[in-house]
């Protein structure tokens, strides 16, 4: 009878056993394990993951629902899967306080990081018409962005690179940390199609050694992967005002180990604006796989524009005529048409759970031809680089995380200027090839005592050039130029005052080289005088949620001070000469709150959320001699002393939510000597969706108004616009009237 019943404890202890299953949560955009997360089973019993993630079940549970404070609850049935689960929760945009971010790459919750990291989730940017990334990067206290059209734009940070004339400078951008930003420094944020995007996370200042110590700061746009065992296919078709039609098309495929993404977009548009015509197509291919220890991913993305250039207007064909063109741009049938592709793979080593290797190789190709009114210039550039990184979490109280690493990178810019020739290029101007070669390293060590958090990092860069002038027809301009190496210090701090809620402060330094056109002196030979812009960047700040989680906020002050500020000196119709010209000091506040009205998991209305975004940004000129000029004690141009964003959103149990953005613009000035300054603006956006989801099929309907209250006002402003001709300047790109939106997403998961 004995032998019996332990045959029967054998039997039922194996069953048990058996029926055991392994899950792990985790954050769908960058693959980390999320600690704590809810697991809520069809019996009413609850689990919790451990700080790896990892959760036991029975497979003879029929659903589960995870959640988490600052992610979207998932429930799903664990008898489709036939592996153990990874189940991947996306970031919501209520209490991203919660959320794991990897700006400094050790993996924190954002109110555990010791440093100025903001954070855009993929439902975040789905509030807008998921055309571009202008407006949620607007919703980000200390970000400004411009766009005069889909392809013209100019982002900014703490006021960093707001005397760009065209373009975003002085930012570096990362698409799953590889580089966008090119050699000349140049980043261009729009390429990348929001389909792709999961979530941007966003370090204001210089406050990464990682990222290469920008001046303004650095952006990283994540791609989302696929959890394991899914086939999803999913189509987005929109259409709207100004001939606008959107189609987006995907498939998403996780297989156990593995999980790819392809992406196809294409966008057209007739244009606000004469000579405004806008055709964009691009194709990508994401994908993530595990063997044993070591983790593959890649990543490809080419992109196809032609966009016609209206550019920018002056005041009084602003006023009357916005839908205008440029006189000269629409006479010219002006345009950029170019290729861009990317491509990145990287090898990711577990050598043991403290020691980690990572390395990545990219690469990016670009091939334009831009036909512009006083001539046409072609530009090819090919840039290849490789990352690396090297983790060490070593044992001990007072232990630290070190990481360790670089990134060499070399960009060969081919570019020429050509007589317009009727939209043809005709006879050779200027033939130039430059190639610039950058090199970063980095070193940084992270500590963790009791509720204090310290990291410490030292950042070594060294950038040099070849310039040769093949058209030597007006003198041979050819030159090398090497900037001394930059050595860019930073230490944050961060308390934690209780589980919710922390206190940050952070000193770091950092730097932005020249353009080759901004050392080069007005006769187009080398100053070997220029110097890079640096300065330091101090802030303090505090984060977390209080009122039971209700009431979510981050606050920062911070001062920046910048020397050897780089003005942009005109002297011809597309000539610019660079001169070191004084110093700037970047006061400000930046704060952003997010409260939780209403939330239910019954009755009709289930969430009523309002967000409230402000920055005050007191930006001056200390020292700013230009020629005979002193600008000294001005306002910095191109920057709004006020800028505030607000946002009402509804969710309801039958799938239809809605959201009200408003967003008011101060007055900015336009010249260096503030003697005119653009008019203050206030932007209303609304959108409405249905979404509906029957078994593995949904879709979401969808319709929306941009500028609901038909504001007239300035996109985008060119400041310090220049007269020739006697012409009047043209300092403003208008801003679109209202105009309308709708569409249709269908997914089936297989």
């Amino acid at each position: 009878m004995k032998k019996v019943l332990l045959v029967v404890m054998v039997l039922m202890t194996s069953s048990i056993v058996l029926s055991q299953k392994i899950g792990k949560v985790i954050d769908s955009s960058n693959g980390e394990p999320i600690s704590n997360a809810t697991i809520q089973l069809q019996n009413g019993e609850t689990l919790v993951s451990d700080n790896k993630g990892f959760f036991s079940y029975s497979s003879e549970d029929a659903s589960l629902v995870i959640s988490h404070i600052g992610y979207l609850s998932k429930e799903i049935n664990p008898g489709s899967y036939r592996e153990d689960l990874i189940i991947s929760l996306d970031a919501g945009t209520f209490n991203l306080q919660e959320v794991v971010v990897t700006a400094y790459h050790d993996n924190r919750k954002l109110v555990d990081t010791p440093g100025p990291v903001a954070l855009i989730s993929r439902k975040e940017l789905e509030r807008d018409q998921d055309l571009i990334i202008t407006n949620s990067l607007n919703r980000i206290p200390g970000i400004f962005m411009q766009s005069g059209t889909l392809n013209t734009n100019r982002l900014t940070i703490r006021g960093i690179g707001s005397r760009s004339l065209f373009s975003t400078n002085r930012v570096r951008g990362f698409l799953n940390e590889i580089p966008l930003t090119s050699g000349e420094g140049e980043t261009t944020i729009e390429d990348i199609d929001l389909a792709m995007i999961d979530r941007v996370e966003i370090i204001r200042g210089p406050a990464s050694s990682e990222l290469g110590a920008g001046l303004g700061g650095a952006i990283n746009l994540k791609t989302a992967r696929s959890t394991n065992e899914d086939l999803t296919f999913s189509t987005n078709n929109q259409i709207g005002s100004y001939g606008l039609f959107r189609s987006v098309n995907s498939f998403n495929a996780g297989l156990g180990n593995g999980n790819f993404k392809v992406i196809s977009t294409k966008t057209q548009s007739d244009g606000y604006r004469d000579n405004n015509e806008y055709d964009r197509e691009s194709v990508a291919l994401i994908s993530q796989s595990t063997l044993n220890k070591t983790e593959l991913s890649f990543l490809f993305n080419h992109i196809k524009l032609k966009a016609f250039i209206p550019s920018s207007l002056n005041d009084s064909t602003f006023r009357a005529n916005p839908r205008a063109a440029a006189f000269t741009w629409r006479l010219a049938k002006g345009f950029e048409d170019y290729t861009r592709t990317y491509l990145g793979a990287s090898i990711t080593q577990h050598f043991s759970s403290q020691h980690t290797a990572v390395v990545s190789f990219f690469g990016s190709f670009r091939n334009s031809n831009e036909v512009r009114p006083f001539n046409i210039l072609k530009e090819n550039t090919n840039a290849f680089g490789v990352r690396f990184k090297y983790t060490s979490e070593l044992k001990g109280k007072w232990a630290p995380i070190i990481v360790l690493g670089g990134e060499i990178f070399r960009d060969n810019h081919v570019f020429s200027t050509h007589e317009n020739d009727d939209s043809s290029p005709g006879l050779i101007l200027s033939d130039n090839d430059e190639i610039r070669d950058y090199f970063n390293y980095f070193i940084q060590g992270d500590w963790q005592l009791n509720k204090f958090a310290f990291v410490a990092g030292l950042n070594f860069n060294k950038t040099n050039y070849e310039y040769e002038d093949i058209f030597t027809s007006n003198g041979d301009q050819s030159g090398d130029f090497e900037f001394d190496l930059i050595v860019s210090p930073r230490i944050g701090v961060n308390y934690k005052i209780n589980p919710f809620n922390a206190l940050h402060a952070t000193v770091s330094h950092g730097f932005a080289p020249p353009t080759l056109e901004e050392t080069l002196t007005p006769d187009g030979q080398i100053n070997p005088e220029i110097k890079p812009e640096s300065g330091y960047n101090y802030e303090i700040g505090a984060r977390g949620t209080i009122q039971g989680n209700r009431l979510s906020y981050d606050l920062t002050l911070f001062t920046m001070r910048i020397k050897n500020l780089l003005v942009a000196r005109r002297v011809g119709d597309d000539q610019f000469v660079g001169v070191n010209a004084g110093k700037t000091t970047h006061n400000g506040i930046e704060a952003a709150f997010g409260y939780q009205i209403h939330n239910s998991t019954t009755g009709f209305i289930r969430n009523i959320n309002a967000h409230l975004n402000y920055t005050l940004a007191s930006y001056k000129f200390d020292v700013f001699i230009d020629g005979e000029d002193d600008f000294g004690g001005n306002n910095l141009t191109g920057t709004p002393k006020n800028t505030m964003n607000g946002i009402l959103e509804l969710e309801t149990s039958i799938g239809i939510s809605a959201n009200l953005n408003y967003r008011f613009v101060d007055e900015m000035p336009m010249r260096d000597d503030n003697s005119i300054f653009s008019d203050a603006y206030s932007i209303t956006n609304f959108k409405i969706d249905y979404m509906k989801s029957v078994g593995k099929f949904a879709f979401n309907l969808y319709a929306g108004i941009n500028n609901l209250f038909d504001e007239h006002y300035a996109s985008m402003i060119l400041v310090n616009a220049s007269s020739f001709g006697g012409a009047a300047p043209r300092y403003f790109y208008p801003g679109q009237d209202r105009n309308y939106f709708g569409g249709i997403s269908l997914s089936l998961t297989i």
